[in-house]
């Protein structure tokens, strides 16, 4: 897989991935994910370890709504240090199962409600946040990330306290007048209106990379310098004609090899040139 950013679009394994993520960190719920695959569905196959090819390391898919449906699957998810979501991934996959079906098709491995879950990318932005609403540890923020990440609308934008940051260190969003602040539902329609005020209908992906971005732990990601040899510096005359040059033509896009900073703020600066 190449480097950058990708995102699970499989609609089920979303919406349980992102229900796993409340009130948690990136590092807990991607091992909550792996513990529930691997206690759940069969190894699918085996593959050398990367960092130890003589070690082979098992690799087992997503289980079904139908595995996750039954009535003991939350206990079992809450010996896997699950707390609080056990029971919300327990009661949304029966939800699923009783409303959908579980189904397969011979020329298709997803179950009904996996086929359910993925039709709503044909439906209204409203109409499948409505519906996702409607299940078990889904509020709003879980519902448009499962929206934008899976189902195809590119320009919602999840909202929560980092995303707001972003709003208010880039785009001029106003400073809370307190230095705790509270999510309410004013404060991220206000927040989601900015940011698609300020991104268009690509506001939802624009929305990640910045996310992304600005994690600790994407500092230093892909920064290593340049092979490539180095030009010399321009005599000032020479400097003056490309200055001359460049006033007079289109902005070009902005590279981390043509611009230094962050992510961010490369973003905000090549907006303002437009």
């Amino acid at each position: 897989m190449s480097n950058g950013l990708h995102a699970t679009r499989h609609p089920w394994e979303n919406l349980v991935s992102f229900i796993c993520s409340s009130n948690n960190n990136i590092s807990r719920i991607t091992k909550m994910v792996q513990d529930l695959c691997n206690y759940f569905s069969p190894a699918l196959l085996h593959l050398p370890d990367p960092s130890n090819p003589d070690q082979l390391l098992p690799y087992h898919p997503f289980p079904p709504p139908s595995v996750l449906s039954s009535s003991d699957v939350s206990a079992t998810l809450r010996t896997l240090g699950f707390g609080y979501r056990a029971g919300f991934i327990q009661k949304t996959a029966k939800l699923l199962v009783d409303a959908h079906g579980s189904n397969t098709l011979p020329d298709d491995p997803r179950e009904d409600s996996e086929r359910w879950l993925h039709s709503l990318r044909n439906t209204s932005t409203s109409e499948a946040r409505e519906e996702l609403l409607k299940l078990m540890g889904v509020g709003r923020k879980v519902a448009d990330c499962i929206l934008l990440m899976s189902l195809d609308k590119k320009e919602v934008v999840p909202v929560d306290t980092h995303v707001h940051q972003i709003a208010v260190k880039y785009y001029g969003m106003k400073r809370p007048g307190s230095a705790k602040m509270t999510m309410t539902p004013k404060l991220y329609e206000e927040v989601n209106t900015k940011l698609f005020s300020a991104w268009g209908d690509y506001a939802g992906w624009a929305h990640s990379v910045m996310f992304t971005a600005d994690l600790k732990s994407f500092a230093d990601h892909n920064t290593t310098p340049s092979s490539s040899p180095q030009k010399k510096a321009p005599t000032p005359k020479r400097k003056r004609e490309e200055q001359l040059k460049e006033e007079c033509l289109p902005t070009p896009p902005i590279t981390p090899e043509l611009e230094a900073g962050s992510l961010a703020e490369r973003v905000k600066r090549r907006r303002g040139a437009k």
